[in-house]
């Protein structure tokens, strides 16, 4: 790698360590809105995330970007984190179905105000 390369690759390595912790960050909101059930904030740092792993394919896709240890550990960090993350985010997606289905099944035969839509019930089976 000559001179000039690697000193336009060591500020890129540097910013996509910044990128790259700034990621884990948001990511860490987004689970802290999720946990306190947060939509706003939740869908904001989603957002934000989105923008940083543009930015992060942006230099990435220049080539000549010069590995680091701590780009390396950092890049570790955050396939953990991603993995609790979509963990969690799947159990959230779970738990918001079961609650939907059992809101469903709960409100069949009910009217908006709550009473029986239908006074007759019957029961039947065959013998």
């Amino acid at each position: 790698m000559t001179e000039n390369a690697k000193n336009d690759a060591e500020p890129r390595s540097l910013d996509c360590l910044r990128l790259v912790r700034e990621l884990s960050a948001e990511m860490n909101a987004a689970l802290a809105a999720l946990a306190g059930n947060d939509l706003q904030r939740f869908e904001s740092s989603v957002a934000a995330q989105e923008r940083l792993c543009e930015t992060v394919r942006g230099l990435l896709s220049v080539g000549n970007l010069q590995p680091t240890v701590q780009l390396a550990a950092a890049g570790r960090e955050l396939r953990l984190q991603n993995r609790v993350y979509v963990a969690a985010l799947t159990r959230a997606a779970q738990f918001g179905a079961a609650l939907l289905s059992l809101y469903q099944g709960s409100s069949r035969g009910y009217s908006r105000d709550g009473r029986l839509a239908s006074t007759r019930h019957t029961w039947s089976c065959e013998v």
